[in-house]
């Protein structure tokens, strides 16, 4: 493990509990970063950028673009044969449906 050139080669050791090492676990992950760059990073004054913000604006992107597509396939369905795509239609809004409870999911983890 390791390299040969790493330029880091002392250490900091310290002790945590159980509950305190996982509580780092949990914030170094919410900035994409391991435990000791989380520890370092902080150590030397630095503010770690968030990444779950993004995520979460990447995530709700794509639901919007699943969104628009199924409108687009809904309104197509319509205009084709309004009653003759009684199935497809009910598929459609329910995927719709399940879209806008992903989208609300979403947010309320914002």
């Amino acid at each position: 493990m390791g390299s040969n050139t790493r330029q880091r080669t002392n250490q900091i050791m310290v002790r945590v509990s159980a509950d305190e090492k996982a509580a780092i676990r949990e914030e170094a992950n919410r900035y994409s970063l391991s435990m000791a760059a989380y520890l370092r990073n902080l150590g030397l004054g630095f503010a770690p950028k968030s990444t779950t913000d993004k995520q979460a604006i990447t995530h709700l992107a794509k639901l919007h673009g699943d969104l628009g597509r199924i409108w687009g396939l809904l309104k197509m369905t319509l205009n084709d044969s309004a009653l003759t795509e009684c199935q497809r239609i009910r598929e459609l809004i329910s995927q719709l449906a399940e879209t806008k409870e992903k989208i609300r999911e979403t947010v309320e983890r914002l």
